[in-house]
């Protein structure tokens, strides 16, 4: 059954000759995609000091090491493991990754408090275990996968900024794949997504033989691209154990084809559950990988649940979440969605009821047409109001 939650209308480039097309695409690409501008820095700083809030972020990466200690922007190389303490500023809106100037602020902006390095992967999994609290508790952990165009900061400094923001109370880990984090590099990011699959299984396999029952993955942008080819390739090799572990997929903007989305679905079978998909018709950077890639649409900014019909997946149209710092990653940036996101069990109840042709606790309105359940949200706005 598909589920999908929606708002607001699409914009539409306009008609231009061919050899107008390409100046205003990389002026977008230059200004909207993720990672332009000053980038996230993890040699530790002096600045960072006690009383801000910290987060540990373990790593996980098929970058290879550079002669400073830290990775290469770029070369592949073998699985390895890493953890970075991140220092979270208190003054700022939540959604937002404040990277320090010259004078780095402690009280506004991330900083990386300590970065440290373990020697294979079995001295990763005793961590895995130890931060998993050694066999007590709900031993689930949250996955993130960065997107294209990030160097090895900005995933580890986003992932510390939805681990604050979302009170993610179990351990975070992030794997982090050889993006050049270069605006012109979309081909060759590409190519790194596909090379960077076999440690990403790796990684999953490590953290569930460290006794992790509950692996939630949330990926972005090309980081879902290179999710759903791991699971794919853990289907097709009949690593179920692995796949059983997996009790949540969040997808957020994906930038995949939505045909070859089905395909992948089908080979793997039977989806995590649940498996959700944010969207939003106004994601600029997937309007342009839409045309980069020659297709209509990316899944992330699908313009009908009948894309994705009959799989057992939940859409969530945010479209309307003006007040997102980046539509790229409007559920991560849009303080109001962090806001109604949090509330983990009151979403989950509302999506359930969605189902039965009634929103529950997501304010808007449920059509029904054959296996798809389609939930039209109401505007962010009134999202807000609702939790006044």
């Amino acid at each position: 059954m598909t589920r999908t939650l929606r708002a607001s209308a699409v914009w539409r480039l306009p008609k231009m000759p061919c050899c107008l097309r390409m100046a205003p695409v990389l002026c977008v690409a230059i200004s909207v995609v993720a990672g332009c501008g000053p980038r996230a820095d993890l040699i530790p700083d002096a600045e960072a000091m006690a009383g801000t809030k910290t987060v540990a972020v373990h790593v996980g990466t098929t970058r290879a090491r550079s002669p400073d200690g830290l990775w290469s922007r770029s070369e592949p190389g073998a699985l390895n493991y890493a953890v970075v303490d991140v220092s979270v500023p208190p003054d700022r809106a939540p959604g937002l990754v404040t990277l320090p100037g010259a004078r780095p602020d402690p009280r506004e902006d991330f900083l990386t408090r300590r970065t440290g390095t373990f020697r294979d992967r079995a001295a990763f999994r005793t961590e895995a275990r130890r931060a998993l609290g050694g066999g007590r508790g709900r031993q689930e952990v949250v996955v993130t996968v960065h997107g294209f165009n990030n160097v090895m900061g900005d995933g580890v400094f986003r992932t510390a900024q939805m681990a604050a923001d979302f009170g993610i109370p179990g351990p975070v880990f992030h794997y982090a794949w050889p993006s050049r984090g270069a605006p012109l590099a979309y081909a060759a990011d590409r190519d790194a997504v596909l090379v960077a699959r076999d440690g990403m299984q790796e990684m999953l396999q490590d953290l569930a033989a460290a006794g992790a029952r509950e692996i939630v993955i949330v990926a972005h942008s090309m980081g879902t691209q290179l999710t759903m080819e791991v699971l794919r390739q853990m289907a097709l090799l009949g690593d179920r154990a692995t796949l059983a572990r997996l009790s949540g997929v969040v997808l957020m903007s994906p930038d995949i084809d939505p045909a070859l989305f089905r395909e992948q679905a089908e080979d793997i079978g039977d989806l995590p559950d649940p498996f959700v998909i944010f969207t939003s018709r106004e994601d600029p950077a997937l309007r342009l990988s839409a045309r980069l890639t020659g297709h209509k649409d990316r899944l992330g900014n699908i313009r009908t649940v009948d894309e994705v019909a009959g799989l057992d997946v939940t859409v969530i149209d945010l479209t309307g979440a003006d007040d997102a710092a980046s539509r790229h990653l409007a559920a991560a940036t849009s303080p109001t969605m962090i806001s109604f996101l949090r509330q983990t069990e009151s979403v989950r109840r509302g999506i359930a009821d969605s189902t039965s042709g009634q929103t529950g606790l997501l304010p808007g309105t449920v059509l029904l047409a054959e296996d798809a359940t389609a939930v039209m949200l109401a505007p962010v706005t009134a999202l807000g109001e609702g939790q006044r």
